[in-house]
Parts: structure tokens; sequence; C-alpha cells
């Protein structure tokens, strides 16, 4: 099987509003190489570094250099399967990359129409099987939606936060009676606990998610009065949480693979990075919850990656937990945990130290190119080895002054020892010219 990785999240149905407070939001479908092995083809927006590619393969990990090919023309609200579709070009140079391969698995971040149309265009021309993975595009859409999350979780008898779901009638933005609906659901679902988090049934990555106390009412209306992005909002109560886990589940045939990690969230409870192992208390019971909705979705079709995120509460002797929403399709974790799968099996075969936790988040550098990363990591990229270090991501976002890293170790602890001490080098580097760095 040959896997055809397309994870542009321009092909999320968020994406225009998300790349609007993330300019490098396409330049996080790099991470696609984590995944990927030699004989899979990883499609990208932009081009990645030979240097990075090296480093990935002294892992054992990417596809081979040819195998890296780059589609131009994608802007947010497209992605990378609906240009190869629409690109000639870009399409016969895919198909050229797997003549003589066997069955195809096109892999998006996003399973989309135009992706489903990939994986047949593929099919067709190379007269060969062609599966996608991620399952009937109106399916994951449908899924995608947080009010029809609260729905099916009611339905399975999953927990949920007391809500309500808010349907905004004016067109584009929502009227004046909208937000008196708005205003007055609020000031009810912050009666128990001060505040309510308001957010679009629609949305990733703190796209459009609001909170507001007594006090921060008008200001919440008048952000959300300017949107129109969605025609529903939900409003809950806003709980202290003690851990906010993501649990994903690897839908497949027989046993329904799953792991966890703990979401780091910032004040605006934006997604910011993730944590192996999770420390939720009540954590099996989450477990036990996501596999019934990812049973579920494979009666119906769905196949692949799909998170599920829930938040334990705090203030109580044993903390209750809710499920908040499903994202069908990579997760942020996805990548992570799928890299520490395979350094610990690859460290188990070699008989080295085997690592068995991490910690990821963007950050903030100076640095113009992986080189630079090599140059100021100070002996912190990942060994073999010894089992731990750090392995860059979305290198190709040093454009916009950030990269991703995950740092990976024997324990939590020592993952985040090794993470602020990469993170504080990243930050601090002088891009000033200086000796190139010797890679074995």
């Amino acid at each position: 099987m040959t896997r055809v990785f397309v994870h542009s999240p321009s092909e999320a149905p968020d994406a225009p509003v998300v790349v609007t407070r993330m300019p490098d939001f396409e330049r996080l479908g790099e991470r696609a190489l984590l995944l990927a092995r030699p004989g899979d083809v990883v499609c990208l927006a932009h081009p990645v570094e030979p240097g990075y590619l090296e480093f990935l393969g002294s892992l054992s990990i990417g596809p081979r250099a040819e195998d890296v090919l780059v589609i131009p023309g994608v802007v947010p609200g497209t992605g990378l399967s609906q240009r190869l579709c629409a690109d000639a070009d870009s399409l016969d140079r895919l198909a050229s990359r797997l003549i003589g391969f066997g069955p195809i698995l096109v892999s998006p971040f996003f399973a989309t129409p135009a992706a489903d149309a990939l994986s047949r265009a593929l099919g067709e021309r190379l007269a060969r099987p062609a599966g996608l993975l991620g399952g009937p595009p109106a399916l994951v859409r449908r899924l995608h939606e947080k009010r029809v999350t609260r729905r099916l979780a009611r339905r399975l008898g999953i927990p949920i936060a007391p809500g309500e779901v808010v349907r905004i009638s004016g067109t584009p933005a929502p009227s004046s009676s909208d937000l008196s609906a708005l205003r007055a659901a609020i000031q009810r679902r912050s009666s128990e606990t001060g505040s309510a988090i308001v957010r679009g049934s629609s949305g990733a990555s703190g796209s459009s998610t609001f909170t507001a106390d007594a006090r921060g009412i008008e200001a919440s209306l008048e952000a959300i009065a300017g949107r129109t992005d969605n025609r529903a909002y939900v409003v809950e109560p806003l709980y202290e949480a003690a851990a906010s886990p993501n649990v994903e589940v690897i839908v497949e045939e027989g046993a329904l693979r799953a792991a966890a990690t703990d979401q780091l969230l910032d004040g605006a409870l934006a997604y910011q990075g993730s944590v192996h192992p999770s420390g939720a208390r009540r954590l099996p019971e989450m477990l036990a919850s996501a596999r019934a909705l990812a049973a579920w979705m494979r009666g119906r079709g769905f196949a692949g990656r799909a998170g599920f995120d829930f938040v334990e509460r705090t203030g109580q002797s044993l903390p209750g937990y809710f499920l908040t929403e499903i994202n069908p399709r990579i997760n942020g974790a996805s990548y992570p945990l799928a890299l520490l799968g395979r350094l610990a099996r690859r460290a188990e075969r070699l008989g080295v130290p085997t690592p068995a936790a991490f910690r990821t988040r963007s950050v903030a550098s100076s640095a113009r190119d992986f080189d630079d990363l090599a140059r100021l990591s100070g002996g912190l990229l990942y060994d073999p080895a010894r089992g731990e270090g750090v392995v860059p991501w979305s290198v190709a976002a040093l454009e916009f002054g950030k990269v991703g890293i995950a740092s990976f170790a024997a324990s939590p602890e020592r993952a985040e020892e090794i993470f602020a001490d990469f993170a504080s080098r990243a930050e601090a580097f002088d891009p000033s010219p200086g000796p190139t760095p010797v890679r074995a």
C-alpha cells in the first residue's frame, strides 16, 4: 500500500478564519513527513529543506527526497487535494511518482469532497485500487460541528456539559435578535460558575471560541457580531479544568487503538501543544467514551485517525469529565504519538533506551533554517543512542518566526526539561553567521 499524504490544513472548513490568526497555518502540513515511510509520497505547499529530510532519514523517518512533491497555488479554503484536481501538471507529477506501485491510499488532513475526488482520479489514472482515509466527506463535515457532537454524545450516553445551542438567523452576520438570544444564553450558563464559554459550532484552534463573565458579555457579543463563519453557537458554563485530554483513536478493522495526551491551552482556550502521557484521573472512562464514538463512526464508513477532546473538572473529590468536541481528522497530537511509537519500536529492536513521553509546542525563533536549529541545539536534537531529544517540525514556519518542536524522553519530567532548554535556545538565537554544524 502506497500512502499519498495531502495533509493540507488549508482544506479544513475553518482555514480562512484560522489563517488570519496563524499565517503559518499551511506550513503545519510539513508534519506529514513524520508519518511517512520510504515509498510513500508527501505533497506539500512549500519546499522542505534537504538538511531536515536528512535528519529525519537518520531516524528512519520520512519519505525519500524524490517523493516530496511541492504543489503550487494552495490558499486557505482550497488545500492540496483541490489544487491537485485542478492543476493537470501537478496531478501528472503525482501520478508519475506512483507508476509501478500497488494499491494507493490517500491520507488527507480533512476528508473533503476534493480529497475523495483525488483518490478516484488517481485510481482511474493508474488503473489500481485507490482508497481515502477519513471516511465519507459528508459524515466528516457533520461530525466537525459541535452541535452534532452534543446530539451524538447524548444519544450514546457520553457526558457533555450542560448548555444550549443558539442558532443564527441573520445573514451573513448575527442579527440584533441573534445577539439578544446569545446574551440571554450567556447569562443563564454563567450563573453556575460566573463565566460562560461560547463556541462557534464550526471552529478550530480557538478560532471561534469566546469566554465571558458578567462584565465581559458585551465585549464577547461585539466580537461575535462581526463574524460570518458560523450559523450556530454552543453556550456552556466555563468550568475550571484539571486536565483537557485529547484521545486519539485509530479507526480500522478489529480493535480500536487509542492513546491520550493532555492539551496545553492558552488563556483564550486555543490549543498550544500536547503532553504525553496524560495525567487525567478519569482517563479510563474517557478512553471508553472515545472508543464508543469511534465504533459508531466506523459503522458509518469512517476510517483512520480521529480525536476526541474532553475536559476533566476540578472542584470535586473525584473530578467529573465531559466531551467537548470530535475532530474527525488528523489531530495535532497525531504526529508526536505516531513518531513516539516509531522511535520506541526502533529503540526496542536496537536494544537502546526507549522514549515513553513527549512535550510539544511551537516556539518563537530567529533561526532561518534547519541548519540554524542544528547549530543552536547544543546536542539536543533527538539521539537514538540516548532515547531522548528534540524533533522539530513545521521548519518552513521559520519564515514567520516560529517552529514546532517535540521533545521525547523516558519521563514527562525529562521531556519537559529538554523542551525548556531547546525552547530557550531557539528564542535567544542570534542568526549572525557561525560555523557550519557537522552531522554524523
